[in-house]
């Protein structure tokens, strides 16, 4: 495999995924706007718990807070939020092309060029920042963990592989778009709690992080089989048995709050 520099490799993927958000790809994109509560409940089953794990240990009004999403793509975890109720909502990602489809989803929501794992912004500037998938696609994931800390003066969400000895085996260990290629950095819960103790020393109120499984793809393919009447709550039913073995699952969300 090539041996590349660091700004070669972020240079690389940008070109990737300009071409890849091209304007006029936009339609593709279209299940981060739907209104369809199948595939609803299972693009934003993760971003849920999180929201509820932020309002569960919060005493004010998380409605009010800013947000930043890293690595935003075209808005879909901005739009989540937005219609959540949080109004004062920013989208960043390295590519410009997918934020002119984040702002033709969504006008309301800002949106900003940023490199994730070198976030061009103040200490403390937001005060939630998010990111769901988009950290393994890093050359320095974990500077990418960092900068969210570093940005957000209340809290942030990492939502991402978890390093399991089940997800190690049949998952994906490297990505590949068109000539950019990245490995799938996985997280734990003790990697988790080790960086942000390292940052932030005593100073956090809140280190959560939640194993479980998510096969999203998979499960819609199985459920859209069945009458439309039955696919939510067959989605529903399903990942309720899986969550029995949440212990061994592939994915993560965790939620830091200083």
């Amino acid at each position: 495999m090539k041996q590349n520099s660091m700004h070669e490799l972020v240079q690389d993927q940008k070109n990737i995924f300009e071409e890849k958000y091209a304007l006029e790809t936009k339609t593709k994109y279209g299940f981060h706007i739907t209104h369809d509560p199948l595939i609803r409940f299972l693009r934003d089953r993760r971003l849920n718990k999180s929201l509820d794990i932020l309002k569960n240990n919060n005493n004010d009004d998380v409605s009010s807070w800013s947000v930043l999403v890293v690595c935003g793509g075209v808005g879909g975890e901005g739009i989540f939020f937005y219609r959540k109720g949080l109004s004062n909502i920013t989208v960043s990602d390295i590519s410009e092309n997918s934020l002119k489809i984040c702002n033709f989803f969504e006008p309301a929501i800002d949106t900003i060029m940023l490199n994730g794992e070198s976030l061009d912004l103040p200490d403390n500037s937001y005060d939630l920042v998010v990111v769901q998938d988009g950290l393994h696609h890093l050359p320095r994931p974990v500077s990418g963990f960092t900068e969210m800390l570093r940005v957000a003066k209340k809290g942030i969400v990492v939502i991402e592989p978890y390093n399991g000895l089940v997800g190690n085996l049949i998952g994906t260990e490297w990505e590949k778009h068109g000539d950019a290629v990245n490995y799938v950095f996985r997280w734990d819960k003790d990697l988790v709690t080790q960086v942000v103790k390292s940052l932030l020393l005593s100073n956090y109120k809140l280190i959560r992080v939640l194993r479980l499984w998510d096969h999203n793809k998979i499960i819609f393919k199985t459920v859209t089989k069945l009458p439309k009447s039955l696919q939510l709550k067959a989605s529903k039913t399903i990942y309720w048995l899986i969550s029995l073995f949440n212990f061994s699952g592939n994915n993560m969300v965790a939620v830091v709050l200083k």
